[in-house]
């Protein structure tokens, strides 16, 4: 089960540059820590966004120092997040332990592991690694209140307040009201004891909802009030009325996103819905999963990211249906997850030859064509290591024995396999698309050596990018310094022209990431005699 996990987790954690999106952005606050940014204000790129509280960016920025002589701090980030992931995956055993017995425990890690929504994710530097372990502790600190009710009181509020301190409000919201209904939903919580575990619950969350707030009011009320009513209440919708709600949102991509974990955790619900609705491994990890489910329907901008909370309960849930599923059903699963992954396995080893060596030689120029620039090498290692995943597996598969767990440790394996060969066969390939160091090193002799550069339309990540790899900070175009620079970034896609503000302009440099023609950049000067009167006024 170890090897599994390990397997699983270390692959892709470091060995590739910071990737578009959430990664960036959070190297980004990473960066802006290490280079003497106040500890309580999240800052990117020499500017206050306090988009969610600092705590994964702390952590990371501590890996990185320690271990600054080794690998380069987007890699110690990545570590960080890993580190958080392993957290969860322990929590989710030992909760799996407590509500189902001990053959539980590695199921719940089983199904987690083996969540297709989970497994890029769990690779990057990201908050929403810190969350998932907050998630884990609560419900690990809740389960266990019912035998000791403080130990499992003061775990539980420090994984809601590890939760509020990663990504905010909605998340520890959610986890309260579940600590808050468990007595209605459930007998075994409706105990003295439990009063008792609910107060330690309050003392322990109470120190994370007050400490960081209260010094982030005194450095910096104003960046308090920003993060309150943009980032906290303003993820609500019936506060953000322009927003897209999320009502159905998430119900969409919840069947892939969550496979195979929703399909078993709907037959144990099923199993229990005359007489066990109320038992403890079914009322905890149903009512953490609609209650936050229920607030997430109702927050504004959904993305796929903010659910990753929801596998956890559907992972224990399943956990405690696997050894209740039906035969069929159970060898459905087991050879569905053998032709899925054969069928991977075959893909991945004819695409790896197309990319490094050229064969088969129609397949090999139309990938060549999709990631032009990537400098095709046969590399040893990272060969070894595929076949080591891949021989790996066919010997799991050989060796495993017919039981109620085969068909979990089938899945679990063969995503497991299918992020080893991702990891080593096209982690270089992957890695020039989704970089932007290629693009910044391109952009860089273009760039002035003396005064501001104006950004438009710039994402928060490249933004991070630039301050990241080489120390330039742009001045968004919404502040009022950035009338005053004579150069300007623009960020864009191929079907509209840049719209540029007024004055005389031309273009010095385009670019984008290589692949990726749809999202494109330019870098504009303005004529020095208008630069000039902008300046004086």
């Amino acid at each position: 089960m170890l090897v599994l996990v390990f397997a699983w987790l270390l692959p892709g954690l470091v060995g590739h540059d910071p990737w578009k999106g959430d990664e960036s952005r959070s190297i980004g606050f990473v960066h802006s820590l290490l280079s003497g940014a106040p500890d309580a204000i999240p800052t990117l790129a020499g500017t206050a966004m306090p988009l969610n509280p600092p705590l994964f960016s702390w952590v990371a920025s501590g890996f990185a120092q320690a271990l600054s002589g080794w690998l380069p701090v987007h890699d110690a980030a990545r570590l960080a997040g890993g580190f958080f992931i392993f957290l969860t995956l322990v929590f989710v055993g030992l909760t799996g332990r407590l509500l189902y017995g001990s053959e539980h425990g590695r199921l719940a890690v089983l199904v987690l592991i083996g969540s297709v929504g989970l497994l890029v994710r769990a690779h990057e530097a990201i908050p929403q690694s810190a969350l998932l372990a907050g998630f884990a502790l609560a419900g690990y600190g809740l389960a266990l209140g019912l035998r000791h009710p403080y130990i499992g009181g003061a775990l539980a509020g420090t994984g809601i307040g590890v939760a509020f301190m990663s990504i905010g409000l909605v998340e520890a919201l959610a986890l309260l009201i579940t600590a808050l209904l468990l007595p209605v939903a459930s007998p075994a919580w409706r105990t003295r004891t439990y009063l008792k575990s609910a107060a330690l619950l309050v003392l322990a969350a109470a120190p994370w909802f007050i400490i960081w707030p209260l010094t982030l009011y005194q450095q910096a009320p104003a960046v308090l009030a920003e993060w309150w009513h943009g980032y906290a209440m303003g993820r609500f919708a019936v506060f953000t009325p322009q927003g897209t709600l999320g009502t159905t949102y998430y119900l969409t991509f919840l069947p892939w996103f969550s496979w195979p974990a929703w399909p078993l955790a709907l037959w144990a619900v099923w199993k229990a819905r005359r007489h066990d609705l109320g038992a403890p491994g079914i009322s905890l990890p149903l009512l953490m999963f609609v209650s936050f489910l229920t607030l997430l329907s109702f927050t504004s901008y959904p993305r796929e990211v903010n659910a990753l909370p929801l596998l956890l309960p559907l992972a224990w849930l399943a956990a405690g249906s696997t050894y209740t599923l039906r035969r069929g059903a159970a060898n459905a699963l087991y050879w569905f997850a053998m032709m899925t992954f054969l069928v991977i396995v075959a893909a991945a080893w004819v695409y790896w030859s197309a990319f490094d060596l050229g064969f088969p030689a129609r397949l090999s120029a139309h990938v060549h064509k999709v990631q032009p620039g990537y400098a095709a090498a046969f590399r040893p290692f990272m060969v070894v290591i595929a076949l080591a995943y891949t021989l790996g597996w066919l010997a799991l598969l050989v060796l495993l024995k017919r039981s109620p767990q085969r068909p979990l440790i089938a899945w679990a394996a063969g995503i497991t396999l299918a992020w080893g060969l991702a990891a080593s066969l096209f982690m270089q390939p992957v890695n020039a698309r989704m970089s932007y160091r290629a693009m910044i090193a391109d952009l860089e002799p273009a760039l002035p050596q003396q005064g501001c550069i104006a950004s438009q339309e710039v994402s928060e990540a490249v933004r991070a990018m630039l301050d990241y790899y080489i120390d330039v900070r742009t001045v968004p175009s919404g502040e009022k310094n950035a009338g005053r620079c004579r150069t300007l970034l623009i960020q864009g896609d191929e079907n509209r022209s840049p719209n540029l503000p007024q004055g005389q302009w031309h273009e010095i440099w385009q670019g984008h990431r290589p692949g990726n023609r749809s999202e494109r950049f330019y870098l504009f000067q303005r004529d020095a005699v208008v630069a000039h009167a902008n300046a004086a006024r």
